[in-house]
């Protein structure tokens, strides 16, 4: 896949993916990779005079939808579904942890993550309840 395909794969994923966690999830890093396999191709053969930025590769690709492998729609339905998975545990974490975090960490001031921090430590791992280290494994903070 030549170097532009990956520019432009990787531009759709940012784009598209912008602002969007249970036992399996993904980062965006991964997500980028496993997009650039699956949709490089059709980025390339769809899109290639499409200027990167302002959602045009994802415009392109929506308007060229029905000539996308099937491959490349189910992994990013895929993808997209991991990635809100991981940005909801992230968001729910806080709540999620609130009680092991004022057991556990009173003596941490906020912000920098430093009750996260805390709370991740290998000596509170096993303090933490089941759901607040679920949650946190979920987005992707261990």
């Amino acid at each position: 896949m030549s170097a532009r395909a990956r520019l432009l794969a990787s531009a759709f994923l940012v784009l598209s993916l912008g602002s969007s966690a249970s036992a399996e999830t993904i980062g965006y890093g991964d997500a980028m990779g496993v997009l650039i396999g699956a949709c490089g191709a059709d980025v390339e053969a769809n899109c290639a005079d499409i200027r990167l930025g302002g959602d045009r590769i994802q415009s392109c690709l929506q308007q060229n939808a029905s000539r996308l492998s099937p491959n490349c729609v189910e992994t990013y339905n895929q993808v997209v579904a991991l990635l809100q998975q991981r940005a909801a545990a992230q968001e729910a974490v806080p709540k999620l942890c609130e009680s092991d975090a004022q057991r556990l960490c009173s003596d941490f001031r906020e912000g920098h993550a430093r009750i996260l921090r805390c709370l991740i430590r290998e000596d509170n791992t096993r303090k933490v309840s089941n759901s607040c280290n679920q949650a946190i494994t979920d987005a992707g903070w261990r």
